[in-house]
């Protein structure tokens, strides 16, 4: 049999509904192979990430409140489907490949949603902030006072994260760092920073089999704030939560995390990662 018999080329026209579905899901299936793909190999870094930022961002903005990963997915699997009427592919497995393509060259576009290192303590003898000294100035709008600092020492929240992990971890917690069946996130909502909270850039990290404490400082530019976490580990329920921290004390954060058998990438998909 000669080679493209089974190609099943038309002429212009003669497509019906059944060809433009075959064709529709075919581009799907390649933005699906797609999405795998990036998911697996770039882990945090994977454009996903980003995507569902820009999303949970504007829904906030239009009142719909954070936007879940799975929404994000399946608008860009929309997008796959629905280019097929833009490049029009004549056969499915060019509709595969154009959609596989388009996915790449558009999560090769985003940027990575990558958070810094969170640095050590200000000051291991309080623990905590130094006293604003006398050359703090303090600045009244209406009947509220805002402190701005202005000596040479950044302003951060000493924090000190213990998260409880009641049936410990089947791996050792540095492999699955590694491997992302671990992520922590910790978010300034005054600031807009976002931190990775395994990734040491000069705070504290003791790791025990049960238990592992994190003492860091946030940068921060107000008296108080309200800081948020977000825990991932293979075996437990995703865990998001929030606190909040004052300048010049210790402010000691118990995140306990609870058993789970579900896996942790269908979890991923019901969550917002909103920061």
């Amino acid at each position: 049999m000669p080679y493209g018999v089974k190609r099943g080329v038309k002429a212009p026209g003669e497509y019906g509904l059944s060809d433009m579905l075959g064709l529709g899901l075919a581009g799907a299936t390649g933005i699906v192979a797609a999405l795998v793909t990036d998911f697996q190999q770039k882990g945090e870094a994977s454009a996903l990430f980003t995507l569902n930022h820009w999303a949970s961002a504007l829904g906030h903005i239009m009142g719909m409140g954070h936007v879940p990963l799975w929404t994000v997915v399946l608008g860009v699997i929309a997008i796959g489907a629905g280019s097929i009427f833009y490049f029009q592919p004549i056969t499915r497995q060019g509709a595969f490949a154009q959609g596989f393509g388009l996915l790449a060259v558009l999560m090769t576009a985003i940027p990575p949603d990558l958070a810094a290192g969170l640095s050590g303590i200000a000051n291991d003898d309080l623990p905590g902030l130094q006293q604003p000294s006398v050359s703090d100035a303090v600045f009244r709008a209406g009947d509220v006072g805002i402190t701005e600092i202005q000596d040479s020492r950044v302003a951060v929240y000493n924090v000190q994260i213990t998260i409880n992990l009641p049936e410990g971890t089947n791996d050792e917690v540095r492999t699955m760092i590694r491997r992302g069946t671990l992520r922590g996130r910790l978010h300034n909502e005054d600031t807009g920073a976002t931190y990775n909270l395994f990734r040491n850039a000069g705070g504290d990290i003791k790791i025990s089999r049960n238990q592992i404490v994190i003492r860091a400082g946030v940068p921060a530019r107000a008296e108080r704030g309200r800081l948020h976490a977000r825990i991932e580990l293979d075996g437990y329920e995703i865990n998001e939560t929030s606190t909040i921290a004052k300048l010049g004390q210790l402010t000691k954060w118990r995140i306990n995390m609870k058993p789970s058998s579900r896996p942790l990438f269908l979890q991923r998909l019901q969550k917002s990662y909103w920061f």
